[in-house]
């Protein structure tokens, strides 16, 4: 087992993504729609998290707060569904409250995409989600075979600290359709 660990790191410190990516940006849950609020206290019962921004996804009939430790990434993201047809409640029926994906900021998102896909890893859409001008970029891997977790990968620009914009959050989310949430 941890030969193959060993084998993987090595091929991926050859392809250089080792210097593309730079650290767990944040941790997203989905939970039940009107779990969200009892979910992060919860969260700040057992570490001392604090209340930083939440945002109400009209499109996808979602609304997401995000927790802080302290000044710094990681974020815990929490989302439900705000009515029963939302793809965050229909992925909470699916498969239970729980960690929905981990997302890694990187220095080159296209540099990211272009290493993983020539080594097989799949995405839930064609292309980049965002812009520079939009001050982020982000894309979702599949789910993972045996732990079924998503990855995201996420670059910022000039000083942008969200984790989607109201015009690439709805595109986002989307892309995971095809995974049966929606």
């Amino acid at each position: 087992m941890l030969e193959s660990v060993s084998k993987i790191h090595n091929e991926i410190k050859d392809t250089g993504l080792k210097d593309l990516i730079i650290k767990l940006d944040h941790v997203a849950y989905r939970v039940k729609k009107g779990e969200r609020e009892k979910a992060m206290v919860e969260l700040a019962n057992l570490v001392p998290y604090k209340d930083y921004k939440t945002f109400k996804v009209i499109s996808m009939n979602a609304i997401t707060s995000t927790l802080k430790l302290h000044e710094t990434l990681p974020v815990i993201v929490v989302s439900e569904g705000l009515t029963n047809d939302s793809i965050v409640e229909k992925y909470v029926k699916k498969f239970g409250g729980r960690i929905h994906h981990f997302a890694y900021l990187v220095k080159d998102i296209e540099k990211v995409v272009k290493i993983q896909i020539e080594r097989g890893v799949k995405f839930t859409t064609d292309h980049i989600i965002g812009s520079e001008e939009e001050g982020i970029k982000q894309i979702f891997t599949l789910p993972t075979e045996a732990a079924n977790h998503i990855i995201e990968y996420v670059q910022r620009f000039g000083g942008f600290d969200g984790f989607f914009t109201p015009s690439n959050v709805g595109a986002l989310m989307k892309s995971t359709e095809q995974l049966g949430e929606a």
